[in-house]
């Protein structure tokens, strides 16, 4: 397993994809989330998740980063994504991790990106310089705001009457499915061991390529030892290019994230036919049992008052699940089977003591 951790600082919804794409799965997992915000809305949103979250003022982030990379260290943390972290990364954590901090970007870097280029700013520098398509690039991070190597980019076009709002929520869908994809091809980069240093990740990046050339997911499968059904494609030569050219591509490939069961969250361009998110959900993990027909039972035979709590506990083992909440349907589950016992046992202790106090009674 490789514990990953995600730096945000707003409303968390790429930190909440990437624990939805990952933790159903037994590969990759976020471990940690780290913000420098306390009262951000990915805090609530990581702790609905079970994900341990922690704070650390931006004065701990500037003037004392060894408090976060002992924190991280702690945590078997073997890659960073931020997720909206608006923040300062320290320069001796961008070391620590050298190769394995990723960062997302609401544009086709180069392009629109830099110092106060982020949100709403780059959505509407892309309008008004008329450009007929925009996107979205995961790259790493380095000392330079958005300079590092690119890892992988996916497009989206720009409309007619588009605005920022408009392009924004576009683009949004786009990251959804990139970001996972992207994090997936760098761990498999780095390879499954956690304790890898940042100089092995980028060196492991800067490698050249074998004499007779494979695909990273024939590396991967080979080291997981299990078998890849999807074939190479044939390549003529190899092809110079930028460090991550050489592992990556620039769109997300078959046999991405997928191939381990993980699947992007919210589905990305059109609807989703009936039945798509129950079966998402499932291909990660299937749903505890809602134990509702017990709860009824035990609510007429037994206890009335626990029995109706077990049933409003098993009302809320599907909803949970299939609104993705995983970990919430199984705690529903856990508190639904625990009301059915305490009815069953107050309902025993009190038909126990009924007949003798009743017979009592009579004398």
């Amino acid at each position: 397993m490789t514990n990953i951790a995600v730096f945000a600082s707003g409303t968390g919804s790429n930190a909440v994809n990437i624990v939805k794409s990952f933790n159903g799965g037994s590969r990759i997992r976020v471990a940690l989330c780290l913000t420098d915000k306390e009262d951000a809305p990915v805090v609530q949103k990581m702790k609905d998740m079970c994900i341990e979250t922690q704070y650390f003022p931006r004065s701990v982030w500037r003037e004392n980063p060894d408090v976060i990379l002992e924190t991280l260290r702690s945590h078997d943390i073997s890659l960073i994504a931020l997720a909206g972290f608006l923040c300062f990364v320290d320069d001796r954590i961008v070391t620590a991790y050298e190769g394995r901090i990723l960062n997302i970007h609401p544009s086709l870097l180069p392009a629109y990106g830099g110092k106060g280029m982020h949100g709403k700013k780059v959505h509407q520098a892309v309008i008004e310089a008329g450009e007929p398509k925009s996107g979205a690039t995961v790259h790493v991070v380095t000392d330079t705001i958005d300079m590092g190597p690119i890892v992988m980019q996916k497009e989206v076009p720009v409309l007619p009457g588009d605005t920022a709002e408009s392009l924004e929520a576009r683009v949004h869908e786009a990251e959804y499915e990139l970001y996972p994809n992207a994090i997936a091809k760098v761990v498999k980069s780095i390879g499954k061991n956690a304790e890898v240093s940042g100089e092995e990740a980028q060196d492991a990046v800067n490698a050249e390529p074998p004499a007779v050339p494979r695909s990273v997911d024939d590396a991967w499968a080979e080291a997981l030892g299990v078998s890849n059904n999807v074939p190479p494609v044939p390549q003529s030569a190899p092809q110079p290019a930028p460090q991550y050219s050489q592992q990556y591509s620039q769109q997300p490939q078959p046999g991405g994230y997928q191939q381990f069961g993980y699947q992007p969250w919210p589905p990305t361009g059109s609807p989703a036919p009936a039945g798509a998110r129950q079966s998402a959900l499932q291909t990660a993990e299937p749903m505890p049992p809602t134990w509702l027909v017990w709860s009824i039972v035990i609510t007429i035979l037994c206890c009335f008052i626990p029995g109706l709590v077990a049933i409003i506990y098993s009302s809320k083992v599907s909803s949970k699940y299939f609104a993705g909440d995983i970990e919430g349907a199984k705690r529903s589950s856990r508190n639904a089977e625990i009301w059915i016992i305490i009815s069953f046992v107050l309902g025993v202790v009190s038909n126990t003591l009924y007949i003798p106090l009743s017979i009592a009674g009579l004398f």
